[in-house]
């Protein structure tokens, strides 16, 4: 290929670290700042709704509390419906298609919801959100795959993450806002809320169709020597190469279906994540609840626990890649949502209430980050990894169908029922066995990495000639492959 540097020519060691390093700090002011503002959108779109349910959206439109909830939980349907055949489709036309495609179909579907009149026009429009918003998270995930590195994903997936987070501070105080355009040209409060915040969507994924590369070797703000080493740094591109050759892409699909790694990690997310969803879309009627009753407090005190937790989500992720640890770090952020859940359980005063929902909201936005860089660092070649990552997000958004009904109006102002099993007792629960789940999945894999390891230790000491044909085992399957702990 005439854009690559000549591999005959190899280039020294502290030249190619220097050239690296400028490698990715060109990925980390290129891309991964474009894709968390495209993702800023997503969480922005997915939480209105939360927002707007405090400008009497309930009235206008005529549903009950009970359907309100049930509109939330169908979002996480459409999610779980399209999330792996979308993610399949990114394979086939690429994320500098596919990606922009969804963006622009959530942000009409967005603005739509300003025409929303019934219960069941707004249940439709809350599945098809869901169904375009499903692919774009799984789908970055697998495309930072082809540019980083595995010990570089932890860090750029939480600043990916981060973006969501900032989304939820910045929609409490975006929503505050637009909500006093109520009355202005006949239109409600929260119908310009979905207009303003939709609108914007479509133009950056116009923006997104032009500007996203189809893959690092093709990315032409790279330099031909930038390109070839873009390609030679990935570490399991040999088998990725193996996988195309050897086996369909169908059976690298079926293997991360089978794979009991996937599961575990399946199970994990879903553990973790529902916290995570139940925060997300009550935190402002959580904190109205505590006795902040107006729309300036609720929104307004949603804001802070959000930036609190991106500082401290980046920071864990950093030090996870750093370290090459996953587990612990995880568990980290787990551990302190335990801490808030359960101070949440027995303090009944506003300020101390506040506190303890600042500290859990802190903790939360660790674990996925980590785990998705465990996960995708762990599972090879591309289309299993591709398929694996999905159905990994699938469960951490099918954990959207439990959290999205664990505060309910008959729990509130305190939302805590621990004989009914409701709202922060039962996502205490759920932490507490990912806290086992992650203990577990660590000890399994160090077990397969030592079997594998006696395994190799056995084919040394014995003549090639002497050892019955062995079928050709490639990516996480392949001896060589060590898993990450």
């Amino acid at each position: 290929m005439p854009n690559n540097v000549p591999s005959d020519h190899p280039i020294p060691i502290e030249q190619k670290n220097v050239l690296e390093r400028r490698l990715v700090w060109k990925y980390d002011l290129l891309l991964l700042p474009f894709l968390s503002f495209m993702y800023l959108f997503s969480s922005l779109d997915r939480s209105t709704l939360g927002n707007a349910v405090l400008d009497n959206f309930e009235e206008d439109v005529g549903i009950t509390p009970d359907q309100f909830n049930t509109c939330i939980t169908i979002f996480y349907v459409g999610f779980l419906l399209f999330q792996i055949p979308s993610n399949i489709l990114l394979k086939r036309f690429t994320a500098r298609r596919w990606l922009p495609l969804l963006m622009i179909a959530w942000g009409i579907i967005a603005c739509l919801h300003a025409t929303a009149s019934s219960y069941a026009h707004l249940l439709t429009l809350r599945l098809l959100l869901g169904i375009f918003e499903s692919g774009f998270f799984p789908g970055v995930i697998f495309f930072l795959t082809l540019f980083y590195k595995k010990d570089e994903m932890a860090t750029r997936i939480a600043l990916f993450w981060g973006s969501s987070v900032v989304a939820h501070a910045y929609a409490g105080i975006l929503a505050y806002g637009i909500l006093q355009l109520r009355g202005a040209h006949g239109m409600t409060g929260w119908q310009w809320l979905f207009i303003i915040e939709g609108v914007p969507t479509v133009v950056v994924a116009l923006i997104a169709w032009f500007y996203l590369p189809a893959s690092p070797e093709t990315w032409d703000r790279l330099s031909s020597e930038e390109r070839a080493l873009a390609v030679s740094r990935l570490e399991d591109r040999a088998h990725v190469t193996l996988g195309d050759l050897d086996a369909s892409n169908r059976k690298q699909a079926f293997k991360a279906l089978t794979d009991w790694k996937v599961w575990i990690w399946m199970i994990m997310f879903f553990s973790g994540s529902v916290a995570n969803t139940s925060i997300s879309n009550f935190l402002p009627l959580i904190i109205k609840g505590m006795g902040y009753d107006d729309k300036l407090s609720a929104n307004l005190m949603s804001a802070p626990p959000y930036l609190a937790a991106v500082v401290v989500m980046i920071g864990v992720a950093r030090s996870s890649d750093r370290f090459q640890e996953r587990t612990f770090h995880a568990i980290f952020g787990a551990t302190i949502c335990v801490v808030g859940y359960a101070l949440l359980t027995i303090l009944t005063d506003q300020k101390g209430s506040y506190a303890s929902i600042f500290v859990a909201v802190t903790g939360i936005f660790v674990i996925n980050p980590i785990v998705n860089a465990w996960l995708t660092g762990n599972i090879s070649p591309e289309m299993k990894r591709s398929v694996a990552a999905a159905m990994a997000v699938s469960a951490n958004n099918s954990a959207g169908l439990l959290g999205s009904n664990i505060y309910r109006q008959s729990d509130a102002p305190r939302y805590c029922k621990l004989m009914l099993m409701r709202g922060h007792s039962i996502s205490l629960g759920f932490l507490c066995a990912f806290i086992v789940l992650a203990l577990t999945q660590r000890t399994l894999l160090k077990r397969e990495n030592r079997i594998r390891e006696e395994i190799r230790k056995q084919t040394e000491h014995q003549h090639q000639e002497e050892m019955p044909e062995q079928p050709v085992r490639i990516g996480d399957e392949a001896l060589d492959f060590q898993y990450r702990l």
